[in-house]
């Protein structure tokens, strides 16, 4: 069907009136009309320093609302809507809503219009950045995005995508010439103590610009009404396709209706890999790019397995927010509703938590949570987001089914395929399945095109030969410090193949992330190269100290000073206020590329970053970074001291975050030393107490020093406690009658030097468990995969050989 796109008489007078030029009118239903005939998204950015922008985006907006609502009917019947979506739906997005902000005037400008034009059949949602979570999962067929202040690139990412095919996304904005030496609200988040607003960069605002001019579908206008980029031709007609046809399979497991919600092929593929968990319990993987409408299909799929047990189902559900899974919920919802069930959804503060009809429960839990619950499924969705051992929590449930973004703006990358597949194919065989069709819009949509590109959320890594296996393993690398306004004026492959190694490598991006790097006067890059170019290992380092002497008074009283982590650590935890004066290398994150992990390049960065901090006469080199066993293992090994452990563990990935320090300077070598010792006495503590539920594995890591000293920290035993010691040794009592003796000497070895007895990792990790952190003797058996009985005695065959060792060093009160 071809339909008219061209705005009625009274909208062109109203224009008219208000001094809008017939040419942008145009230029409005050229790019409607080609985002209705394509399905696809267009965008018109509006350059001014006056209200006057947003006025004249409420009445191209309230135009294009009005034509849209005249065919509504029409994309319903073409199912590029969903039934009942009767309504058009717009988005306002702005930095601040309050009375009297620039951003509610500019609000109440556009809405002076809009609403006049608009007609009755339109709902307008206003939000802030600060608030954006609140929209994930929904679909609006306007938007208009405010970035006359303040924006991060996560709300970009975000709210552009929540826009349907063959609708409009408007952009006020500052002119561009003026915005490209603009500081924006985030920007002055970026300021750190020494620096100022000065230092602050503004690489990223002229990437956005530059990118804003390249791509297809974007047009620029000013809010005086000249066209400074416009499409090549007017159209003012759209032949608007149905949506193809998806051919359901003759006999299903699952009730048709369901069926026929599915909009796409990998929808139907979705729904039938879930049939076959219903016989036998299993695992599926599902992968998809932004939009492809898998959490979608698995909210319609749970139902349907649900309903095929024949039995009160319940379903655990986790992401590493609760926003995830809006949409997962929303579409469970209305598959319920679809076959007749009367669903009752539970809310916490507009956010949905669950979903509930007769005979069936879905319900969210925090990934750290969720694996303790019992279920018939557990469903993980932007599972690249959860750190890889909460993941294998879940690897032994027998229905299980994780699903992940591979590009979009969680920044879950195929980290999680690298990293967690790969193992989890050694315990359990699975189904894995990828959805290549887009549900919001049509494949080729060039927002998106743009959106992954100024984001960089499609970056990968250089792909490595034989070749340059060879120079690896001959260590045929240097490190290099590269130039960032080249990286981001000239668009350098070398920046998405910086960025593609965290994609892949690490668990958790953000498109942020790439704007600190940019902007941030503190954050700096650093690659490792091949000598033949290639980037295969990438640093983020942070300069942090050379914090003034008033600050760090205010320092001690509570102020946190922003982007200086480890001095205010070292400040309010270690009471070294001198350590706040000294400068250091925080490193932000360190990335090997994948098909080189484990060849020693991560180690060789450190050692040459190291070198270079040595010949700029800085004091230290630390990091701060989740505590697995496998990463405290690797900054121990490298001569890094502990220093720190978080008292609770993050929420979503469920580790105890550890800061570790090297010292460069004789200086920081005295407090760093000083903080690694009062750090392991402390662990001696908190591990009965406040990390009880530390893993022992991780904790024989944090004991260890790179001093090679004993911490110089008295343990007393008075003569009764030696002489019962010997009693306990000789098996005369028993431990539950000696603990009060029994520890001080455990705590002993954990505190010594590199001269301390001999002990194997099961015989470290059980006085850990049982000794340091309490646990009963059958969590402990447990632990070491041993009868009781053969704990009780490994523990007093420990502790008679760490008694005889130490007995004559240990002082009397």
């Amino acid at each position: 069907m071809t339909v008219k796109v061209r705005f009625d008489g009274e909208v062109r007078e109203y224009a008219k009136g208000e001094k809008v030029k017939d040419s942008i009118l145009k230029l409005t239903e050229t790019a409607l009309a080609q985002a209705l005939e394509g399905f696809h998204r267009r965008m018109i950015v509006i350059e001014g320093d006056t209200t006057r922008k947003a006025e004249l985006a409420g009445i191209l907006a309230g135009a294009a609302a009005r034509t849209l609502n005249g065919i509504i009917d029409e994309l319903v019947r073409k199912r590029l809507r969903d039934e009942g979506e009767d309504r058009i739906e717009v988005l306002y997005a702005t930095d601040a809503l309050g009375e009297e902000t620039f951003g509610r005037k500019r609000y109440e400008a556009f809405r002076k219009h809009f609403d006049v034009l608009a007609g009755s059949n339109v709902e307008v949602q206003a939000v802030t950045f600060k608030h954006t979570r609140d929209i994930l999962g929904r679909t609006y067929d306007l938007l208009v995005l405010d970035m006359s202040y303040d924006y991060s690139p996560n709300d970009l990412g975000r709210i552009i995508e929540t826009v349907r095919g063959g609708g409009l996304i408007f952009i006020l904005a500052h002119p561009f010439e003026k915005w490209k030496n603009m500081w924006t609200g985030f920007h002055k988040s970026l300021v750190t103590p020494p620096y100022t607003i000065d230092d602050v960069k503004k690489r990223f605002n002229r990437r956005l610009i530059r990118k804003f001019t390249e791509h297809e579908g974007i047009y620029i206008i000013t809010e005086a009404g000249k066209a400074k980029k416009k499409p090549r031709r007017s159209k003012s007609q759209a032949r608007i396709r149905a949506r193809k046809n998806v051919p359901i399979p003759d006999e299903t497991v699952f009730p048709r209706e369901l069926y026929e919600m599915a909009l796409t092929e990998g929808q139907v593929e979705v729904f039938r890999a879930f049939e076959e968990l219903v016989g036998n319990k299993g695992m599926l993987v599902l992968t998809a790019d932004r939009g492809r409408g898998k959490s979608v299909s698995v909210g319609i799929a749970a139902i349907g397995l649900a309903l095929a047990l024949k039995k009160h189902t319940r379903i655990v559900v986790t992401a590493p927010e609760p926003e995830n899974v809006q949409s997962l919920f929303r579409f469970a919802e209305k598959a319920l509703e679809r076959l007749g069930f009367e669903p009752r959804v539970v809310e916490e503060k507009g956010i949905i938590k669950g979903v509930q009809a007769e005979g069936v429960e879905l319900r969210y839990y925090r990934p750290v949570e969720g694996y303790r619950e019992s279920a018939d499924l557990y469903i993980l969705d932007e599972a690249a987001g959860i750190h890889v051992p909460i993941l294998h929590r879940y690897l032994n449930k027998g229905r299980v089914v994780y699903s992940s973004t591979v590009h979009g703006y969680e920044g879950a990358g195929r980290g999680f395929s690298v990293k967690f597949l790969k193992k989890a194919r050694e315990k359990r065989d699975f189904k894995e399945l990828h959805m290549d069709e887009p549900i919001r819009y049509a494949g080729g949509d060039p927002i998106e095109r743009w959106l992954f590109d100024v984001l960089l959320l499609d970056a990968e890594p250089v792909e490595l030969t034989d070749e340059d296996y060879k120079l690896i393993e001959n260590k045929e690398v240097y490190l290099e410090e590269p130039d960032l306004d080249d990286w981001f004026e000239n668009d350098r492959e070398d920046l998405r193949n910086f960025v593609g190694i965290y994609i892949l490598a690490h668990y958790r991006n953000r498109p942020s992330d790439v704007a600190l790097l940019a902007d941030a006067p503190h954050h700096k890059a650093r690659v490792l190269r091949l000598k033949n170019g290639k980037i295969v290992t990438a640093l983020q380092i942070a300069e942090e100290g050379n914090i003034p002497r008033k600050v760090i008074e205010k320092m001690v009283k509570g102020y946190k000073p922003r982007g200086n982590i480890i001095p205010d650590m070292m400040v309010k935890h270690h009471m070294a206020k001198e350590f706040a004066r000294l400068r250091g290398y925080r490193i932000v994150r360190i990335a090997t590329h994948p098909d080189a992990m484990d060849m020693g390049l991560g180690s060789r960065a450190l050692e040459l970053l190291e070198k270079e901090a040595k010949e700029r006469g800085l004091d230290w080199i630390g990091s701060g970074f989740g505590a697995s066993e496998e990463l405290v293992r690797f900054w121990v090994r490298n001569g890094f001291a502990v220093v720190h452990l978080s008292p609770a563990r993050n929420p979503v990935s469920g580790e105890f975050t550890a800061i570790v320090l090297k010292p460069i300077s004789e200086r920081a070598e005295k407090l760093i030393k000083k903080a690694n010792d009062e750090f392991r006495v402390r662990l001696t503590e908190w591990l009965g107490d406040t990390h009880r539920e530390l893993e022992p594995e991780i904790a024989r890591w944090l004991f260890e020093t790179p001093f090679g000293e004993a911490v110089d920290y008295p343990v007393y035993l008075t003569d009764v406690q030696r002489k019962r010691l010997d009693a306990f040794t000789g098996k005369v009592l028993t431990y539950d009658t000696v603990v009060d003796a029994v520890k001080p000497i455990v705590k002993l070895y954990f505190l010594d030097g590199w001269m301390k007895p001999y002990l194997d990792e099961r015989q470290i990790k059980l006085l850990i468990y049982r000794v340091l952190q309490a646990h009963s003797w059958k969590e402990a058996a447990e632990l070491i995969d041993r009868t009781e009985t053969f704990t009780m005695i490994e523990v007093r065959d420990v502790i008679r050989g760490l008694w005889y060792y130490y007995k004559r060093i240990i002082s009397k009160p």
